[in-house]
């Protein structure tokens, strides 16, 4: 009797173990959703990209971001462009952005977007080629990780500009800078 009861604890305890660990609240391994993500949201993980600390590369950073059930196609561009405004979390990634920019709006337009910031991205940047280079590589690259955005125009209080610091033509719209990815 003795070996039979500790066997069935045995078989319990390997079958109950995993539910004590992880929960029954949607808390198992693999599963993006936070617990506290209400039932009309969902959690999206999104690719960002930020300067190493060299400044020869982008190196990419995975967050997750909360999405409304059926809005993800409006919200997506902006949470991307918006968690690279806030900057990056990793310690050896730095900003591409200057943090008081504000993104004034996104539109897709045949595989297309045309994001508009405020002044502040050029009024606020650092200047220099490889620092004007790391931020339109950092947003293009970002951007272009979503399904449907295949190119990126960029935008200073809604109108095309010559330049960020004078050193790109940003007048035409970027594709994808497979080259800064490290």
């Amino acid at each position: 009797m003795n070996k039979k009861w500790w066997s069935c604890f045995l078989i319990l305890s390997i079958i109950l173990f995993p539910a004590l660990v992880f929960g029954c609240a949607g808390k198992w391994p693999g599963n993006s959703q936070r617990p506290d993500t209400p039932p009309d949201k969902f959690d999206q993980e999104i690719t960002l990209y930020f300067s190493d600390d060299q400044a020869m590369y982008l190196q990419e950073e995975k967050r997750l971001v909360t999405m409304e059930k059926g809005q993800e196609a409006q919200q997506l561009p902006a949470a991307v462009i918006n968690e690279l405004i806030s900057g990056p979390v990793k310690q050896n990634l730095y900003a591409t952005i200057p943090p008081e920019t504000t993104l004034l709006g996104i539109e897709i337009k045949e595989e297309t977007a045309y994001v508009n910031f405020s002044e502040e991205l050029k009024t606020g940047h650092w200047g220099g080629s490889t620092g004007e280079l790391m931020t339109i590589s950092s947003i293009v690259n970002s951007l272009t990780e979503l399904e449907g955005i295949e190119a990126v125009i960029i935008l200073i209080n809604g109108e095309t500009q010559e330049t960020l610091a004078g050193h790109l033509d940003i007048s035409e719209p970027f594709g994808r800078f497979e080259t800064m990815l490290k």
